[in-house]
């Protein structure tokens, strides 16, 4: 009966141990799926903003001429991420769609401010209870 315990737990044992082995060959190792692009403010097809942010339209304001040759705004939006994050997002994207970082400011808020050609964006971004909230201004330099 001891010998058929200790086969038993000896097997078991093996079988465990190249099972899990082997057990990466059976799992799908598809790759996921990329993150869908950025939305961006509206009427500025160039302005990015985090996915999964809410736009706070009752503070937010646009003007923009018939034309379209003359927009300003004022955009106000807010999501669950790390101020860290919400940063290096801007800095990232501000410059994927052709922007030139003019300074920034890092205090109790970080305020990054960007041009490109003939136009100027400064975007606020501060932390609070785990949210970040951002502020958007662009229009015409």
């Amino acid at each position: 009966m001891l010998k058929r315990i200790t086969l038993f737990l000896f097997f078991s044992t093996w079988l465990l141990t190249t099972g899990c082995a082997t057990w990466d060959k059976w799992v799908d190792k598809t790759p996921s799926p990329p993150p869908p692009p950025p939305e961006m403010v509206y009427p500025f097809s160039d302005i990015p903003v985090p996915n999964g942010f809410d736009w706070d339209h009752s503070k937010s304001f646009v003007y923009e001429s018939g034309s379209g040759s003359v927009k300003v705004g004022r955009f106000f939006y807010s999501g669950w991420a790390k101020l860290n994050e919400t940063v290096t997002f801007y800095q990232n994207e501000m410059v994927n769609k052709g922007w030139s970082l003019i300074n920034s400011i890092k205090h109790e808020a970080t305020v990054l401010n960007y041009e490109k050609d003939g136009w100027v964006c400064s975007i606020m971004v501060e932390h609070m209870l785990g949210k970040s909230y951002v502020e958007i201004q662009a229009g015409p330099k």
